[in-house]
């Protein structure tokens, strides 16, 4: 054994495999490996082999071995010494010499897998996309230069010029930016473009590819450089999103338009992020540990003292829970009441006069006359909450729901003469009886876009019917009369803009049990809203006392959101409070519990039954205590990993839908 190795930690007598020579400087590697297991997730020391000091910086790819296989991981960093008082095993490979993990992208998802009790592996499973050799090898051209424009998109908002000049000036501004009817695409294609065009980097993160083309779009519009935008999305496929994210880490692009992972985008110098329409589902990593693109923003903001950007027609409440570490901007009241179309619901008190059975109807009188007046104008939006022709069908006798013989799963109709079909398992039901009355007639308990459009086709003959639904978008409509049935996300843009919006089905989406139901729902009609015309009208159906409604009626999204988050705190629920969904069965719920050290402060609330024998409990505390709960709970599943003890206890930080 040689000096060299002997020195490795001074003092203990440490060992390596003979056979590889090791690195006369720095000659311990620590690892991250790529490991679903909880008790896995620390840094493992290896020695580097001298063939492989030079390539081996940290934020390289490696493979080790672990447990007797080939392993990947991270080098996250090299040092003299190492406390592993045994045999230090040598790295394998480096995977590929390109620094591909920033220690700003590394802290920042360290600081992600602690806040949500996660595992630091999957969350840079979701910072940095696969290799691509093909892409790697590829030479990128110098940074485009971008010129700069005049962001007359924000003349009218106060606070507007104001957070673009210190964002260009390095103050790390933060603010949500309310936009009423005006387009947020454009707005966030002005100030990303103005930040670059002063030597800063952006990153825009956006809801889906609809909504990353029309802020692109828009941003071509004003003259960037297509190679200065760097679009980041899954769904481009492994070789092209690694070959757009190459370009940011090597300099070439200066702007970063995508999907939830984009916030991880690989900025050395990162100016501002801008997030728009955080409230939006699909910003929320649907595997663990279920981040949120919104926190990871004001994590990295926080970290890095960046300026941030919350953008869209609503304020969240998660946002709204930010202030004032958060500044508003907005148009005043008197303009935005000027620039925005009329609001009115079709069950208000002078609906209820000229139709006393509008309540129970689902498509008003009221509605019925506005799409006629408007449908003079130009094109009519119709917002429904369901896709399909009836999703939900029952008896016509007794109201029971039908239910399919075979698998006992619910009934839908995919046509207005075709027979009750299973949504499980496809069983067509052709002699349907009720189990309960022995009635044979359905009716539809639900409605979906397609009867909606049937029907409105048949109401309105000679004006054209068209859909727009998540698995068939139309991403514009031309100016002329059309009734445009889109379900929420699907609404396409009009030319000129829509003349009226008839939002449907209200009362049964604010009515849905879930957590975020009202502030969904309310996002999704501002979203809709923004879309009508200023001369234009909108028509909720829906009841015109309800809290959402009034606040859409009044243009008021602000106080829709103080007002929810003031009404949370009452019953300590998100973002109020820090929340933790432990779900599992319940024997192995209580040993977890028994495991926690919680305060007298922190509420348990629970068991809550569930599916397969599963149960669920919910542990709240205060926000200031957040992370130390998360410590506890990634503690606990530790624990329970390392003895292979019971089954698994699924840990959810702040869930979306409870």
């Amino acid at each position: 054994m040689s000096d060299d190795q002997l020195s490795l930690v001074p003092g203990k007598k440490k060992r390596v495999k003979a056979e590889v020579p090791i690195a006369k400087i720095a000659p311990v590697a620590q690892i991250v490996i790529d490991s679903p297991l909880p008790h896995l997730d620390r840094l493992f020391d290896y020695a580097v082999p001298e063939k492989l000091s030079d390539i081996a910086r940290p934020g390289v790819r490696v493979r080790v071995r672990f447990a007797g296989k080939l392993t990947d991981g991270w080098l996250i960093s090299r040092s003299e010494e190492s406390e592993h008082p045994g045999t230090l095993a040598a790295l394998t490979n480096v995977i590929s010499p390109e620094v591909a993990l920033l220690p700003e992208i590394g802290e920042l998802a360290k600081s992600v897998a602690s806040r949500q009790a996660g595992i630091l592996s999957d969350v840079l499973r979701s910072a940095v996309p696969n290799r691509h050799a093909t892409a790697e090898a590829e030479e990128f051209p110098a940074a485009p230069k971008v010129s700069d424009i005049e962001t007359t998109s924000w003349s009218d908002y106060a606070g507007g010029a104001a957070l673009i000049k210190r964002t260009i000036a390095g103050e790390a501004p933060r603010a949500i930016v309310t936009t009423g009817c005006d387009d947020p695409a454009a707005m966030l294609a002005q100030y990303a473009i103005k930040v670059s065009a002063s030597g800063g980097n952006v990153v825009v993160v956006v809801p889906d590819r609809a909504a990353i083309d029309r802020v692109v779009a828009a941003m071509h519009g004003f003259g960037c450089p297509k190679p200065a935008v760097a679009i980041l999305a899954a769904d481009d496929g492994p070789a092209q999103r690694y070959r757009s994210w190459l370009s940011v880490l090597r300099g070439t692009a200066s702007i970063v338009v995508g999907t939830r992972s984009a916030v991880f985008a690989p900025f050395q110098n990162l100016t501002a992020i801008c997030v728009w329409d955080d409230w939006n589902e699909t910003l929320s990593d649907p595997q663990a540990p279920y981040w949120h693109a919104r926190d990871v923003a004001v994590l990295r903001s926080a970290q890095q003292n960046t300026a941030l950007v919350f953008i869209g027609a609503t304020m969240s409440v998660e946002t709204c829970a930010l202030m004032p570490w958060l500044a508003h901007v907005a148009k005043s009241r008197d303009q935005l009441r000027n620039e925005s179309p009329k609001v009115r619901s079709a069950l208000d008190e002078a609906g209820a006069k000229i139709n006393p059975a509008a309540s129970g109807s689902r498509i008003p009188s009221a509605v019925m006359q506005g799409m006629k007046t408007a449908l003079t104008k130009g094109p009519v939006l119709v917002l429904v909450s369901r896709l399909g022709y009836s999703p939900r069908i029952v008896c016509d006798t007794c109201r029971t729901s039908a239910l399919c013989t075979s698998c006992n799963g619910p009934l839908m109709q995919t046509a207005r003469s075709s027979a009750p079909t299973c949504n499980l398992c496809g069983h067509i039901e052709s002699k349907w009886s009720c189990k309960k009355c022995k009635g044979i007639s359905i009716r539809a308990a639900a409605v979906g876009s397609e009867r909606t459009a049937e029907e409105l086709g048949r109401a309105f003959p000679g004006i054209p019917v068209r859909s727009s639904t998540s698995d068939h978008i139309l991403r514009t409509v031309d100016s002329r009369p059309a009734i445009v049935v889109a379900t929420a996300g699907a609404a396409p843009i009009a030319q000129d803009g829509y003349a009226a919006a008839i939002l449907l089905d209200g009362n049964a989406m604010l009515s849905r049990p879930e957590l975020g139901a009202t502030q969904e729902t309310f996002a999704k009609w501002n979203e809709c809203a923004s879309l009508v015309r200023p001369d234009g009208e909108v028509i909720v159906v829906a009841d015109s006392e309800h809290p959402a409604v009034q606040a859409l009626i009044r243009h008021d999204p602000a106080g829709f959101a103080h007002r929810e988050l003031e009404q949370r705190s009452q019953v300590s629920l998100p973002p109020a409070v820090r929340l933790a969904a432990l779900t599992g069965e319940q024997a192995d719920i209580d040993d977890a519990l028994v495991m926690l050290k919680l305060n007298s402060e922190s509420l348990v609330r629970g068991p809550v039954p569930g599916r397969d024998n599963q149960v669920r409990m919910l542990i709240s505390c205060d926000r200031k205590q957040g992370i130390e709960l998360a410590t506890q709970l990634k503690a606990m599943t530790s624990a329970r990993s390392a003895k292979h003890k019971g089954g698994s206890v699924n840990v959810r930080i702040d869930p979306l839908n409870l």
